[in-house]
């Protein structure tokens, strides 16, 4: 990486004027909405406010959160501060008491406020003024926040024309739109007329983009090999906060303001003193960290306690129950992906996901669980009856403690323990994960099965506990990876230089969102496609494919560059041929047909994703072409529910909808079957729905929305870049037998490939990767779900 010297890159364009937002101001004229918010000095902060704005429910329900933040702050300390020195516990406890009374109330244990104020220790007066200026800060963030998103009630009401009480019954993408009509007359950036989807994007995920791609291209040392625990992944809320403060936002970040790089970092003649500066910078920040550990180890522990005591208390589950691990969030985010739209990908692959981990199961640890929830509930049922027979067995000394701690010990036994009735598929599973995350290593696929698969997929899908004791430990483990963060000093200066360019009306942004296949696109994943991008400026894992696809499907008027819109009609082209083999022999080795059996597999089946569709468009009975398909569970269809009644308007809470509310898809699913309805039989015929083996599964556009459509996309090309792959591998021309021969034959001949198109094997590229990218789909590595059974690689039949 050290030799290389690309040059920043700036995006001119028929609107080019001075690009300096540093001496632009924010005027405001009168109070009839006309021409009051245009050139907008920070559209950046500006843009974010109104997302969040939006995202929050408006200014009484933003505030009022904020409020009860500081209240609870303060709760917090002066609670503590009574529990550490205003109560005496030996009274509490009974090992003394006071003379002349025979009962000791709560009251009595209570010292007086000017007796348990006298004589503070040092270190407690220390972390009370530490304290205080830290709610200072806070109180001062909270009315800066108050009056300028005053401002943007105004805004909404005055110039997008939004009141709060139709904010909810209003999509973000209705938000968008209006709010590019809105610069068309008011101008908030000089430097364009208009704004697209991606210019707005932009300004609102900056950071964030930076922050994915550096993830995506493995800059930060975030993957750690631990003695004893192998190799973990490591990003707390602490953590981020330092490698924000220092990347992009600090008062030493490369970033001069929040668009613009600096401009020593835009020079490659600069790189090695600015690298040495950063590690500098760095070192500064570790070892504040370390100084401050022990005041944020405490407040850590604090914070915990108060917040998650009574929730475990009341349900001790918890800590065995799962969430999306903090490096997740960056792992499987799309370039260009708003938070409520990666937050709802999330959700949706959240059950699938618990069910894989649940699958895997340890037949000793089962056997010792059990027999512990055996002697723990035997006596905790003689406890149980003790008290029913005479209460005043609770005035025991430690029963209603045993009593607590045994419920605990039964509740956690039965989270190790698997559920005898349950059978579960892990490869099936896995692409109904992978339907909803989109993103796995190549590594996993057809491994699901496995161990090592399984203790991965834990690093992205962690235990709550786990994430407890990371965010208690985070002021200990965030010094030490900042100090290896050094090292990455140099790597970070040229990741700025290589991967920045200047978008006229935006600013500096990473290049990797600019979503352009030329430049960031990896062969691998590519269908009719060139990329001009060596090894080291393509992005990993599809991330640039997936990202195109998904911004396309959520902003359906958005034009992409020529490159990816080739590359997107490539794919479409693909899915076609697909499709017109669906009625013959050899529909069972396409893409198509083997992620619309992986799309059937979700969660509530194929007759799920039709009554959602249904409740999308308003349909108040179920038509034939609604009809489960064949081999769905008797009772499936009863899951659509009742829905509402043609032309009426969904309203409520749909605010965290991802793209248009109403529309077709305009993906690749939208696209099959705009050619025609795609009727499709998948799953096999039982006694139970006899009387549905006449009836066709027929999909439309109408009846496909965007989640769905990039579900399917997603799998579809997965299974493409499996293809890809797999041919890549093939043994090379010279080593060919006869029986390579006839099925390379056979592929051309299934594909329509002419007689010029040279196999994958045979194209020079940058690491053996292909110059250009054929849509040349082998035979799937993935499992296929056959009727009755699911054939994993590990060679063994799982009865489903």
């Amino acid at each position: 990486m050290e030799g290389i010297q690309t040059e920043y890159q700036r995006l001119e364009s028929t609107d080019d004027v001075d690009h300096d937002e540093r001496n632009v101001m924010l005027h405001v004229t009168d109070d009839t909405g006309k021409a009051r918010w245009n050139h907008i000095e920070n559209l950046d902060e500006f843009f974010a406010r109104i997302y969040h704005y939006h995202q929050k429910h408006g200014y009484l329900c933003m505030m009022a959160a904020q409020i009860f933040e500081l209240v609870q702050f303060i709760f917090i300390v002066l609670f503590s501060m009574f529990l550490l020195r205003c109560v005496d516990y030996s009274l509490l406890f009974g090992d003394t008491r006071p003379p002349g009374v025979t009962k000791v109330s709560l009251s009595d244990a209570f010292m007086p406020l000017n007796e348990c104020s006298r004589n503070p220790p040092t270190v407690l007066v220390v972390c009370v003024i530490i304290a205080g200026v830290f709610w200072i800060h806070r109180v001062v963030r909270v009315i800066y926040n108050a009056l300028h998103y005053w401002e943007i009630r105004s805004f909404y009401r005055l110039a997008l024309k939004i009141s709060s009480e139709d904010l909810l019954n209003l999509t973000w993408h209705d938000v968008l739109k209006r709010l590019q009509e809105v610069q068309k007359d008011q101008r908030m950036c000089i430097h364009k007329a208009e704004l697209t989807e991606l210019d707005i994007y932009h300004r609102i995920l900056r950071f964030k983009n930076y922050s994915i791609a550096m993830v995506n291209k493995s800059l930060i040392p975030l993957h750690h090999r631990v003695p004893l625990l192998g190799d973990i992944v490591i990003l707390t809320n602490g953590l981020k906060y330092n490698l924000e403060m220092i990347l992009f936002w600090g008062p030493w970040a490369p970033f001069q303001n929040y668009w613009h790089l600096k401009e020593e970092y835009k020079r490659a003649s600069n790189r090695e003193e600015l690298a040495r500066q950063l590690s500098k910078h760095i070192a500064w920040i570790a070892l504040a960290n370390i100084l401050l550990c022990p005041f944020i180890l405490l407040w850590q522990l604090l914070y915990t306690f108060f917040n998650y005591m009574d929730l475990i208390k009341r349900d001790p589950s918890t800590l065995g129950t799962r969430r999306w691990s903090l490096y997740a969030r960056l792992y499987l985010r799309h370039f260009n992906e708003m938070d409520h739209e990666f937050q709802a990908r999330l959700n949706r692959g959240y059950r699938p996901a618990k069910k894989y981990m649940n699958s895997f199961t340890s037949n000793i640890l089962a056997i010792i669980c059990q027999n512990i929830a055996f002697f723990a509930g035997s006596i905790l049922a003689v406890l149980v009856i003790l008290v029913v027979y005479d209460e005043d067995v609770l005035t025991v000394e430690h029963v209603l403690t045993t009593t607590t701690i045994l419920g605990v010990i039964i509740t956690i036994c039965r989270t190790f323990i698997p559920d005898e009735n349950l059978i579960f598929c892990p490869e099936t599973l896995m692409q109904s994960i992978l339907a909803q995350i989109h993103y796995i290593p190549d590594s996993w696929k057809g491994c699901a099965h496995s161990y090592r698969v399984r203790d991965e997929f834990s690093q992205i899908f962690q235990f709550k506990a786990t994430y407890f004791l990371e965010e208690l430990l985070s002021p200990l483990i965030t010094p030490i990876v900042l100090l290896m963060l050094r090292g990455k000093a140099l790597d970070i200066v040229d990741f700025y230089r290589n991967f920045s360019v200047d978008v006229v009306g935006v600013g500096d942004v990473c290049s990797f969102a600019q979503m352009n296949i030329r430049n960031h696109g990896n062969p691998k994943w590519m269908t009719e496609g060139k990329s001009d991008a060596t090894q080291y400026q393509q992005a990993e894992d599809g991330k640039t494919e997936l990202s195109l696809v998904h911004f396309t499907m959520t902003n359906p008027k958005w034009k992409p560059p020529q490159e990816s819109k080739v590359f997107i009609n490539a794919l479409k082209e693909q899915a076609h041929k697909d499709a017109h083999l669906l009625n013959t022999v050899e529909a069972e080795n396409t893409a198509l047909m083997t992620s619309l059996r992986s799309l059937s597999s979700l969660e509530g089946g194929y007759s799920s994703i039709m009554g959602s569709l249904a409740v999308q468009h308003g349909m108040n009975s179920l038509p034939l072409s609604f009809m489960p398909p064949l081999g769905t569970p008797r009772g499936m269809e009863s899951m659509m529910g009742k829905v509402s009644t043609p032309g009426s308007k969904v309203r409520g809470a749909i605010c965290s909808t991802e793209g248009p509310l109403q529309g077709e898809a305009s993906g690749l699913l939208g696209s099959v079957t705009s050619s025609g309805p795609l009727q499709t039989s998948l799953g096999p015929l039982t006694e139970e729905n006899t009387e549905l083996s006449m009836v066709s599964t027929v999909v439309t556009p109408s009846t496909v929305d965007s989640t769905n459509d990039m579900n399917f996309s997603a799998l579809y090309m997965h299974q493409l870049h499996d293809r890809g792959v797999l041919l890549q591998e093939m043994p090379s021309a010279s080593q060919h037998t006869p029986d390579d021969d006839n099925n390379e034959d056979i592929a051309r001949g299934h594909w329509a490939l002419s007689d010029d198109q040279q196999p994958l094997s045979s194209l020079s590229g940058p690491r053996g990767t292909p110059e250009e990218f054929h849509s040349l789909p082998g035979l799937s590595s993935l499992p296929v779900v056959q009727e009755g059974s699911l054939v994993d690689t590990g060679g063994t039949d799982v009865n489903v």
